[in-house]
């Protein structure tokens, strides 16, 4: 025994040893030029007729090289103190930190533990598999580049192919991305910044991340006596120059934000910018030119009339529900640093369709199309006092009519009929993601509160949820309405269909296949089909049918600013069986009251409030016509015969009123707004939960939304 545990030492010492020799012999060390000239390839991206969306080109005077003497001790000491304090006397591998990444991965854990040799080394390989086989080996080819190159030579390789973002590789290319700015120029301030955005260069362009990363790495130079004490607190965060855009190609100021969801996506695939620039990557889009000028032009229509308010601004999505493929995307006119597509905002009463989806799962002998409710207004709905708009509603209504109507007060005693949990779970299963994250990159979990100190969703949702109290981006009010154009089938939306090299070897393929959203086929099929039978008569009710009487399915929403009487967010949200369209309006900046030129179909025709009828309703109409024309006009499938008939009377639900006359006109109307912490990482957002207070300006960020207490729940459209 004795001997066997000698031998079983032996080998666990020299086993490791040999490997290592071996591997050493047999690694080979990257050419740091041949590395970037790999990475410079163009990606092209290209519409779905096959003609070219874009081409990525890099940084704007291409890959160039930065010699050491060049580049400044403050950049090479900041990257040091971002990415590997030790660099400069560790052996090209550092063990214990690789120790530490093992022990953290198997107990579930994620973490680094990369020296800058290393990740030179994953960056000339493209290998980024998380291995321990890998690590392994990249740990010998680094040791290798420490015994063959000298520790000057091995940061300068580093400095001039990393990735920085904005199309920039290496820091020379860099400087002139973010400040335009010769290297040998670049500040204490400007190098922090730069060399914290390596670990996650997709968000460079995040002020939140920028902020978190310049902090970082600005405490590491001081604990590494890279600079002192005087200077750490006298330095002064350095804003990035706005980017302009590093795609050429047909692309107007508005479609950088097209282009840069398409890279998100693939990102969130497991495909970065750096790996598709190494591999000359041509993306297929699912975006029809024709649709995509078709959504600008109705966008610039409509909103020029409203130049007098500068800061208001739409977002406009369409997709095909039946391919899941987006067909036109509209993230604002460019002056933003956020895609307006991508910023969660409040939806009023667009929410009211998985209220319905909810009762119909929940209760469905009770709640159907014709079920009659008492729509009245002012009503005490589970301890909150309820409002209509305008006072709409009527003591005895039909839900059909109600969501022609948008009366709170029926949608809001549904939604405690069936519950808030399956409201919430209704709205998540059609497509609303569980996890939202912003065009700058922040994320908070969905349609619930979040808990103050660690901005984690509680769990808690709240009653005010039918209509509309939590924020969700355009995005995610097409992803969901989809799923009832689709007959009940979720299918993402998505706007890459496919990606070869420049080989025409295939690296990714849409492939995703329909499912169910609310149950089984039938059970889903039905409720999709109610869902849409509901809102049949919005459209037209607001003035916003479309050409023809093409029938359609839609619904408006608007969200009040404060207790102001104004609004601050309008959607008009709808489809045909052809295509789904999301459109938003409201301020580009912040939350305020938003006003409109174009047409007002009820009262002046200037300056007045902005509902989902007006502004917002008249995008989507000109979209959908221009859209459309030339398509064959398609109906919708029927309500199922269960659905329609009315169900047997409750306490809460009575039966037999006949609808309203057809073109009765609906009045979109606003709902209370919530934490401004909902929109982290975006523009502030107001923040009034039950009985706001009034105001007239910016809510302050460190009010909070509360739980829901006796009060007022203001009117919701």
């Amino acid at each position: 025994m004795r001997r066997s545990l000698y031998v079983l030492i032996g080998l666990s010492v020299l086993g490791p040893l040999i490997a290592f020799i071996v591997l050493y012999q047999l690694v080979s060390v990257p050419d740091p030029t041949s590395l970037a000239a790999s990475e410079n390839q163009p990606v092209t991206l290209y519409y779905s007729d096959g003609s070219v969306l874009g081409t990525t080109t890099g940084a704007p005077n291409g890959q160039q090289f930065a010699t050491w003497d060049q580049i400044p001790a403050s950049m090479k000491n900041a990257q040091m103190a971002a990415e590997d304090e030790t660099f400069m006397t560790n052996s090209g591998f550092d063990l214990k930190a690789i120790v530490r990444t093992v022990f953290n991965r198997l107990g579930g854990g994620t973490g680094g533990g990369s020296t800058i040799g290393q990740e030179y080394i994953k960056n000339a390989t493209g290998n980024n598999q998380a291995t321990f086989s890998r690590k392994i080996v990249e740990a010998v080819q680094s040791y290798k580049m420490t015994r063959t190159y000298s520790k000057q030579d091995i940061l300068t390789a580093y400095l001039n192919t990393v990735y920085f973002g904005r199309g920039a590789y290496g820091i020379k290319s860099a400087a002139r991305a973010f400040y335009n700015e010769d290297v040998s120029k670049l500040t204490t301030e400007q190098a922090a910044l730069l060399a914290g955005l390596v670990q996650l260069p997709g968000y460079a362009d995040s002020p939140a991340y920028e902020q978190e990363r310049y902090t970082y790495v600005m405490g590491r130079l001081l604990a590494n006596h890279w600079i002192t004490q005087a200077e750490h607190d006298s330095a002064a965060f350095p804003a990035p120059l706005p980017d302009t855009g590093h795609t050429t190609g047909q692309n107007s100021p508005d479609q950088r934000y097209l282009v840069d969801a398409v890279m998100a996506e693939l990102n969130q695939k497991g495909y970065s910018e750096q790996d598709l620039a190494r591999s000359g990557a041509k993306i297929y889009t699912t975006i029809r030119p024709d649709a995509q000028k078709d959504a600008e032009q109705s966008v610039s229509k409509i909103t020029a009339a409203d130049t007098q308010y500068p800061d208001e601004g739409a977002a406009l999505v369409s997709a095909d529900p039946t391919s899941g493929g987006v067909v036109a995307y509209y993230g604002g006119d460019g002056s933003t640093s956020y895609d307006l597509a991508m910023t969660p905002q409040q939806p009023g009463s667009s929410f009211k369709p998985y209220v319905f989806a909810a009762g119909l799962q929940a209760q469905p002998g009770q709640i159907g199309l014709n079920t009659v409710y008492d729509g009245s207004d002012n009503q005490t709905i589970d301890g909150q006092l309820v409002h209509n708009s305008d006072g709409e509603g009527a003591s005895q209504i039909t839900v059909k009519d109600a969501m022609t109507k948008s009366v709170n007060t029926v949608f809001y005693r549904m939604g405690a009929q069936a519950g808030v949990g399956a409201v919430r779970q209704a709205a998540w299963d059609a497509g609303i993601p569980k996890q939202i994250t912003s065009s700058l990159g922040s994320t908070f979990d969905s349609l619930q509160n979040d808990d103050p100190a660690t901005g984690k969703g509680t769990g808690t949702t709240e009653l005010g949820i039918s209509i509309g109290q939590y924020p969700v981006r355009p995005i995610d009010q097409a992803q969901g309405y989809a799923t009832f154009a689709n007959d009940g089938k979720y299918l993402p939306l998505h706007f890459v269909a496919k990606v070869i090299d420049n080989t025409g070897q295939p690296l990714y393929q849409f492939d995703s296949q329909a499912r169910p959203a609310f149950g089984d086929a039938g059970t889903s099929s039905t409720v999709a089909r109610t869902v849409t039978a509901s809102m049949t008569d919005v459209a037209s009710s607001s003035m916003d049918g479309l050409r023809g009487g093409r029938p359609s399915a839609a619904k408006t929403g608007t969200a009040q600013f404060n207790n102001s009487g104004h609004n601050s967010e309008a959607w008009m949200v709808g489809y045909t069986p052809q295509v789904v369209t999301a459109v938003w309006f409201g301020n580009k900046k912040q939350p305020a009251p938003i006003y409109g030129n174009y047409h007002n179909g009820i009262g002046s025709n200037h300056g007045y409030d902005v509902y989902g009828r007006e502004e917002p309703g008249y995008i989507w109409q000109d979209f959908m016509n221009t859209y459309l024309s030339g398509q064959p006009v398609e109906a919708f499938p029927g309500a199922p015969a269960a659905e329609v008939a009315a169900p047997t009377a409750t306490s809460d639900v009575t039966t037999s009123v006949p609808p309203s006359p057809a073109g009765t006109p609906t009045t979109d109307t606003p709902t209370t707004t919530e934490s401004s912490s909902r929109r982290k990482g975006g523009p502030p957002t107001s923040t009034c939960v039950v009985s706001c207070p009034s105001a007239t300006g910016t809510a302050s960020p460190t009010q909070a939304a509360t739980s829901a207490a006796p009060g007022n729940i203001g009117s919701s459209q």
